[in-house]
């Protein structure tokens, strides 16, 4: 009689643990997330150049297939390096987005031309995923101290793309 009772709870516990999570956060949910990053950062949210799908595509190579629902911006000038993407995956789709993403990181980081005054904030990119929801965030205002140490200026440029990712994890509360 024990065992057919432990055979029947561990039959259930297996049924419970296959079941399909849900499929994520809402667009408004979305909504949500990409203004509270807007908004956290305020007159420092730099980006103003729309990336479209095409770019997502070509340059992020983020297949148009995957996206349910994205809000890019990147910079309008080449000085400067302030970017913010983020997609809502279609089902099945947010692994690769976020690799897509991922790889993207690398390439800034270790191919991309940048001017020496943006490297701290290219080193400490992020990439989020939430549920659905996957976030590449180059953002925060720039070090104004004096020379400050590579090190400050990385963790300077840390902390201030923290902001964004801090200002996602309260929006999808």
């Amino acid at each position: 009689m024990k065992k057919l009772i432990l055979m029947l709870f561990v039959s259930l516990l297996l049924v419970g643990c296959t079941q399909a999570a849900p499929s994520g956060f809402t667009e408004a949910q979305f909504d949500k997330a990409v203004e509270a990053v807007k908004d956290v950062y305020g007159e420092d949210y730099i980006p103003s150049a729309e990336i479209n799908l095409q770019q997502l595509e070509e340059v992020y190579k983020i297949n148009k297939d995957w996206i349910k629902k994205s809000f890019a911006e990147g910079p309008m000038m080449s000085l400067n390096t302030d970017m913010f993407v983020a997609i809502m995956a279609t089902d099945g789709n947010v692994d690769k987005v976020e690799q897509a993403l991922l790889d993207y990181k690398e390439y800034l980081i270790n191919e991309s031309f940048q001017y020496p005054m943006n490297m701290p904030k290219v080193k400490s990119t992020q990439v989020v995923k939430k549920g659905n929801l996957v976030f590449l965030l180059v953002l925060g205002k720039y070090d104004d101290r004096q020379e400050p140490t590579d090190e400050e200026a990385l963790k300077f440029a840390q902390d201030e793309i923290q902001r964004g990712v801090n200002a996602i994890n309260e929006a999808l509360k």
